[in-house]
């Protein structure tokens, strides 16, 4: 199936032509026309299964179909680690490099004042890390009554890293009629009972098991003798 039979927006097209991906993923295929009807849902994907199109694509159009009824920051994607949200805000700068959507970054490590500076100009897509984004609702300098749509990514490794009362928090300063998908490599996990009390009667989709690799992606197996060889071999493996 390609992008087109989704029904995508044509500027969307354009940019997805301009990257050379025409044919949507098995998970683009099953969660892209779920997600364009507003549906809740928490799905199970691998890296590397396209997941993050998966959301921003459905994301973009909506905004590109639907005027704003206020000019207030309309989505909110919140992922792990600050490496991963740059990759994110990356992926959708060129998703949305024919659109007028504007985004903005939230995450440590960064100056606090420019990032104040980014929410004042309410950014239609906000990309942030849990503990900044809370340091910033604590203060007062965001706005989320109007958002539309909450992305919580990579949900299982945040709540791992102990971010749970932060992605509550988060979910609580948010317009209560949002739309809400989770991403993550499990579903099974202990702390997901209480997240789903953040959803409105969620669909719960597993694409395909975490066991499986794509095929995108190769894995060798590295014998070592020894710990002093195995660290050897990992530095070896970093500085290739």
């Amino acid at each position: 199936m390609n992008f087109q039979s989704l029904k995508i927006h044509r500027q969307l097209l354009k940019a997805l032509k301009k990257l050379s991906l025409i044919e949507a993923t098995d998970v683009q295929k099953k969660i892209i026309p779920l997600i364009l009807e507003g549906k809740d849902i928490m799905v199970s994907a691998q890296t590397g299964s396209g997941k993050t199109a998966t959301f921003l694509l459905p994301t973009l159009h909506f905004m590109l179909e639907k005027d704003a009824p206020r000019s207030s920051t309309r989505s909110l994607i919140l992922l792990p680690t600050r490496e991963l949200a740059i990759q994110t805000q990356a992926s959708l700068k060129q998703l949305a490099s024919f659109t007028y959507i504007k985004s903005g970054l939230i995450i440590g490590g960064e100056a606090f004042k420019h990032q104040v500076a980014t929410l004042r100009k309410n950014p239609e897509i906000i990309i942030a890390t849990p503990g900044r984004l809370v340091e910033h609702i604590e203060k007062g300098t965001t706005d989320f009554n109007d958002l539309e749509i909450l992305i919580l990514d990579e949900a299982d490794r945040m709540l791992d890293m102990g971010f749970a009362d932060e992605m509550h928090a988060i979910s609580k300063s948010c317009n209560k009629n949002r739309q809400n998908l989770l991403f993550s490599a499990t579903l099974n996990h202990r702390g997901f009972s209480q997240i789903k009390t953040m959803f409105k009667d969620p669909k719960l989709i597993k694409i395909d098991s975490a066991r499986q690799c794509p095929p995108q992606i190769s894995q060798q197996i590295i014998l070592c003798d020894n710990k002093k060889h195995k660290e050897e071999l990992t530095v070896a493996l970093i500085n290739e």
